[in-house]
Order: structure tokens, then sequence, then C-alpha cells
């Protein structure tokens, strides 16, 4: 059976089949045909142009064409299509470098690719555009290209990654032995490329000697069991650097599973990582030895979980084997029974308060033995909020042991002291006043040698006798028990000054004492203390014709209060300052400025119990400072 689009001389002899056909073909086409006459006036219109454009056949049949452009391009439009007419070419495709729109009915512009052609007929000439929508190829068009970017960009982003992180990769032939390695992985290497043949062998020879056995017995291992790679290692590279690799990799596999004959894989230089972990290691092994050398223990308590984490070095203490479930509870416990709730209290204070504790404390080992640990203790705060308990514990039963004993030799030697110096009152006694006796007995039958001597026996009892009065005092301030009061150190300086002042009135002193001088402790030994610093203040400015005394108070570095007393007397050469107080020792001659040098070591003596410090300075001939240090509260302290 012949259709009639078989036979085309069919056509004519029948118009109205002809022009059914002409239809039929027409709306079946899948682009969309329109053609204007030579006014632009839409003379056919498809099926597939109503569902490019929304437009109805109706509703465009006999309109302008413009009806179908986007507005920008209407005021050109009809002469293009006029000048197109004039060339003599019959059909074009439309469009080139420029993108071509047309105008949906619902206002929307979209991309169009138009094939144009013309043709005359008895009415006029005809201009046909079969016109595409490629709207959809476009988008896709635009997603490849930003897919593309962005493949690029992830492979600049990857380099500069593998670049920064020291990371190349490397692919190994199993079968043939040959090596390729990614422009990065020269870098990481240290090696140009002409020194690298491409080889497993060459890649081995730049392995550390010391490194190089323990990494092709690893590797061969892995080879052979099919296992993943994951060593660290050192190379050597071209400049004679030592640098540390990680190096991973694993056999690549088919897509059914069956191992292929080639390992792929990843190298990273990681130097100063390495560098680093062995710093840390070599630190805590090094702390680790020095802790069990001075028997300290570190500890860390977890406050949300109360989980306690102990050292090697607590369980020693305590005699306990390391693998044994050492709960805080149970290390209280071990805490001797009068020294379990100081313990406690301190914990409890540090976990609600943040209070640090340090403490003496006895403890009974898991063997039975008594020891004395030294506790330690301190919070650390997140936002004001304590989230963590840290310390360490350290055996001192030796240090306990030699301090008893110290403490015990003290006590004999100031009951020694005491005794001798007591003892050799009497005998001095006894000179002293029978020189007196000889002296008023010869009376002026003496002659001058004699009279000299006899003074010389006298000053030389005196002297000796303020020895013995010194060393009984220094004595007495090891022995007294110490009282927390608040002193006047003011009031103090005050009395004593106007005694010397009286006694000595001819002397013209300015005297300089602030008002408000407050400390805490043992008025009685307090006051021995500004009796002595202001009595070689008034004594070692005695040749001054204007003498100059202040007592007053200023703050160190932290803040804490310090006293002074200050003279502008004499003075004396810093580099013997480590004398200064020392029994004994003067640093001016008994014939210039009296004294014993006891003085100074009383001082010091009496500051030291009360937890205090104290020091000076000096310049000969311009005066002396003297500082001292006193504790804002005192609880009583035994020496």
């Amino acid at each position: 059976m012949k259709l009639p689009i078989d036979n085309p001389d069919s056509w004519g002899s029948d118009p109205a089949n002809a022009a059914a056909l002409l239809a039929g073909v027409l709306n079946s086409a899948m682009d969309a045909i329109v053609t204007v006459d030579e006014q632009q006036r839409i003379v056919l219109y498809n099926r597939a142009a109503e569902e490019i454009f929304g437009w109805p056949r109706h509703a465009v049949l006999l309109q302008p064409l413009e009806k179908l452009l986007p507005g920008r391009f209407r005021p050109n439009h009809a002469e293009k299509v006029k000048r197109y007419g004039n060339t003599g070419v019959t059909s074009r495709r439309m469009g080139g470098r420029s993108v071509v729109y047309g105008l949906r009915a619902s206002g929307e512009e979209f991309p169009l690719e138009v094939s144009i052609s013309h043709f005359d007929t008895s009415e006029g000439r005809l201009f046909t555009a079969i016109v595409r929508d490629v709207s959809e190829m476009e988008r896709l068009a635009r997603e490849q290209a930003e897919s593309h970017a962005r493949l690029q960009e992830s492979q600049r982003r990857l380099l500069k990654a593998q670049h920064l992180g020291r990371i190349g990769y490397w692919q190994l032939d199993l079968t043939t032995g040959l090596m390729w390695w990614c422009d990065e992985s020269y870098d990481v290497l240290g090696v140009e490329r002409a020194l690298l043949d491409g080889t497993y062998q060459g890649f081995l020879r730049l392995i550390h000697p010391d490194d190089r056995a323990a990494f092709e017995a690893r590797r061969a291992a892995a080879v052979q069991t099919g296992q993943a790679l994951d060593l660290e290692f050192r190379v050597i590279t071209s400049m004679g650097e030592v640098r540390w690799i990680h190096l991973s990799g694993q056999v690549d596999t088919n897509g059914e599973g069956g191992q292929r004959n080639r390992r792929a894989g990843v190298i990273q230089e990681i130097t100063a990582h390495k560098l680093a972990e062995l710093a840390t290691a070599r630190s805590a092994e090094l702390l680790k030895r020095t802790g069990a050398l001075a028997r300290v223990g570190g500890w860390e308590v977890d406050v949300e979980t109360i989980a306690p984490y102990w050292s090697e070095e607590i369980y020693r203490i305590c005699e306990m084997d390391s693998a044994t479930d050492l709960a805080l509870e149970k290390l209280a416990g071990l805490y001797a029974p009068e020294a379990q709730p100081v313990i406690r209290a301190a914990f409890m204070a540090a976990l609600e308060e943040g209070a640090p504790w340090d403490l003496d404390l006895p403890l009974v080992t898991a063997r039975g033995r008594r020891i004395w640990v030294r506790s330690q203790g301190r919070a650390l705060l997140q936002d004001g909020k304590v989230v963590r308990l840290v310390g360490a514990l350290q055996d001192i039963t030796e240090i306990k042991g030699v301090e008893n004993k110290l403490k015990f030799s003290n006590q004999e030697l100031e009951a020694f002291s005491y005794s001798v110096s007591h003892d050799l009152r009497s005998p001095l006694n006894t000179i002293h006043g029978f020189s007196h006796l000889l002296a008023k007995q010869l009376g002026k039958h003496a002659d001058e040698k004699a009279q000299h001597y006899l003074s010389r026996i006298q000053a030389g009892a005196m002297q000796m006798g303020q020895l013995i009065e010194g060393l009984l005092s220094l004595s007495q301030m090891l022995r007294v028990q110490l009282r927390s009061e608040r002193v006047d150190l003011s009031m103090l300086a005050r009395n004593s000054l106007d005694a010397r002042q009286a006694f000595e009135p001819e002397r013209q002193v300015t005297l300089h004492i602030e008002s408000g001088l407050v400390a805490h402790g043992d008025e009685r030994l307090l006051r021995v203390v500004m009796d002595n610093l202001l009595g070689n203040a008034w004594k070692f400015s005695g040749q001054r014709a204007q003498a100059e005394i202040r007592v007053g108070q200023t703050s160190d570095a932290a803040g804490e209060p310090v006293f002074f007393v200050c003279d502008n007397g004499a003075g004396f050469d810093m580099a013997y300052v480590d004398k200064l107080f020392e029994p004994f020792q003067r640093l001016h001659g008994v014939s210039e400025f009296p004294g014993t040098g006891i003085g100074l070591a009383t001082v010091r003596r009496v500051i030291g119990r009360h937890g205090g410090r104290i020091w000076a300075e000096s310049s000969p001939g311009i005066g002396a400072c003297f500082f001292f240090t006193l504790p804002a509260e005192s609880a009583g302290q035994q020496a």
C-alpha cells in the first residue's frame, strides 16, 4: 500500500488531501516550525511551537513575530530578516557566536537553536524557522562547566593540601619492581628525580641504613600476607638530611575481589611530629626515673566521674601491685587513722572551693609499714568551675627521720649553749669583781702600766659578758613558744628610739616613723627585732653631724607588705652581705663601732620563725636599709 507521501504528484490533484498531509507532517515534527510572511506575520505555527512558546496557535496566527521575541531583540529583527532575504541564500543557521533567545507566553526568556530558510510563492516570500529549545542543553553544559571547574578547584586544593601536609602518592608493580611517584613525593623524600630511578631498589637505597632491614622485612611480610603497609622509617635526602617518613599502602584488587600485582599508597614527612614524639617519650621516661629517684608519684582525678589516675610511683610508695584497682577511698584508707580526717577534709575543700593543700601525713602501706608522705593537691578550673584535681605524693620517711635527728641535735646544742653560757657567768663575775677590788686596793699607788692591764681585764670581762648575754638571747629565741597577736611596730620603734634619745640627748637625730605599721606575731620577739635594728641604725649613724633614721613600709613585686629600717650612717660593702646575719660576724672593727655580732643573727632567727624574710641593701658611707617581711597572720609556729 502506497501512502500519499510516496507519490508527491498526487498532492496537487487533491488539495484537501495535500493540506491534511502537510498539517500532519508539521504537527508531528519534534522541532517548532514557525513561518512568517514578508510583513513578519505568523502564518504557520505547529504543535511543537505551541509546546515550546506556550502560546496556542489561534493566539499567534497572523500576529507579528515579535510576539515570540524578547523586547531587546525586536527593533533590529525585521531588518536582519530583510537583509537575509536579499543575500540570495535560501537557508542558514542563526545564532553563531551570539545567543538567540525566544519569549514564552509566561514571559520567560529561553535559549534557542534556529535554522531559517525562505522560499517564494505566488503570494510573496515566506520565511520558515525551525526552532529547538536548548534550555536543557544549556543547563547541562553549564552544569558540566561548573563540575569541571569544581574538579579543577578540588585538584588544586588537593595539590596544595599535599604540599602543605607533605604528602606524596606512589604505586609499585609487584611483578616488575617498578615504582611511580607523584611530583610531591620527590619533595617529601628530599631527592631529585634523576636520583630516584623508578625502581623499588632505588627507593630502598634512600632509606636510612639502620632502618632498611626492618623496612624490607615488614614490607615482604605484608606482600606475602596481602596485609596493608603502615611503616615509619628514616630516609637520607640528597643534601644528607635525615627525615622521618610515614608510608601506608595496600594491594589493589579488581572488581571480583581478586588481587592485582600492584600496590599503591601515600608517603608523608613526619619529621617534626616524630622528633616531638621522641622528645615527649624521653621526657616521660626522664620524669618517670626522676619520680622513682625522688620517690614522688603524680595523680589526677576527673571531678565529673571521680575516676582517678595514679602514676606507677604511687603504687610503689603504697607497696601495691600496679594492676590493683586503687580507688580514691582505698587510697584514703591507707593513711594512718589520725590522718584520714585531715586528707578527706583537704580533698573536699579542693573539690568544693578549689583550695590547694600541702600536708605531711603518716601512711600505712599495703604491707603494713608506717611511712611519712607529703601529699599535695590543687584544683584545675574551667569557667570558674573545678573540673580536675591534680597532685603529687612523695615518700618523705627518710627526710622526716633526718629532720627529727637534726631537731634533736639542735635541741641538745641549744641546751648545751644555754648551759655553758649560764655556767660561764659565775667565773666571769668573779674576774670582773676581783679586778674592780684590785683596782680599788691599789688606788693611786698603781703605776700607769698596771692601770692599763686592769682596764684591759675589765673591758675583756665586759665584752665576754655581752657575748654570753647574746648567746643566751639567741638560744632563747629558738626555745620560746611563739604567740600570734596584733603588733604595732610603729609603737615599738618609737619606744626604742625615745629610750636612746633620752640616754644620749646631745645627739642630733631626725626620726621618721610611719604610723600604722601593723604585723601579726609574738610582740616580745618582735620588740627584740626592732630594738636590734634601730640600735644598729643609732650606732652606725653616730658619726654623722645630722643623723637620720627612717622606719616605714613598702611592698614587693607581688604586692606583699615589706617593712624597713634605714639610716644614713657608715653603711657596708655589699660584697660581704652574706656574713651580715651570721653569729659573731662583724663588718666593722670593735674600736670603731662596739658590738658582739649577735644582734642581726638574733633578728634573722626571729623573722625566720615567724615565716618571714630579711635582707639588706647598703653602700659604704651612704647608709644601710634593712627590709623584712612578716605574714599578715601567724598561727604561732614552732621551731
